[in-house]
């Protein structure tokens, strides 16, 4: 083989090096971080309650919270003509008229919703339903405290909160049950103050 030839043959070796290598560290790379959370139509003290409960979750340690679509409206019919809403990945908040910990609050708790779905075995939540003694999980033709979702919604959202809303269950609970029925859903401590 002359000069010539031997150099165009090492200069592709060398080309296709470059390229397998950038190719099998390119992939390396880490990916961008994804954007969980889309807010649409929040002024800014909704906006700051929605950041505060997503926090909140992270502070909590409760990862795999799934992507999550927030619509703010103005009345309650783009809630069903309720305070909150979800399904999908998508909450709908109608606390405009409502104070910063009642918005903070219901943003916990559509969230609560997503992360549970999301997160926790049927196997934790069918006991979650013995213990609660509730006999459906979403039948809407039960009132909305009778429903485990609403219930397991509830709890999340306690354990999470600063301890200022008491969960609208069917019963009051003291807070060493609440904390074992959150760590029944979530397998972690709660973060409220409500706990000490």
């Amino acid at each position: 083989m002359d000069t010539a030839t031997r150099t165009r043959s090492h200069r592709i070796t060398v080309v296709l090096c470059l390229v397998l290598a950038s190719g099998i560290l390119g992939s390396q790379r880490p990916s961008p971080a994804r954007e969980p959370l889309v807010i649409h139509g929040a002024n800014a003290a909704e906006e700051r309650a929605i950041d505060w409960s997503i926090r909140r979750y992270r502070e909590a340690g409760l990862e795999g919270m799934p992507d999550l679509e927030v619509y703010v409206h103005p009345s309650n019919r783009g809630c069903r003509d309720g305070i909150g809403y979800y399904l999908a990945g998508r909450i709908d908040l109608c606390t405009t008229a409502s104070s910063e910990p009642y918005q903070r609050k219901f943003a916990l708790h559509e969230m609560a919703h997503g992360w549970i779905e999301t997160n926790v075995d049927g196997g934790v939540l069918d006991r979650f339903m013995r213990v609660r003694g509730i006999a459906t999980w979403n039948d809407r033709s039960f009132d909305w405290k009778q429903r485990g979702t609403e219930q397991a919604a509830e709890i999340v959202t306690w354990g999470l909160g600063e301890g200022e809303i008491a969960p609208l269950l069917p019963e009051a609970l003291d807070a060493p049950a609440l904390a074992r029925l959150y760590e029944l859903l979530t397998g972690r401590d709660p973060i409220t103050p409500a706990t000490r």
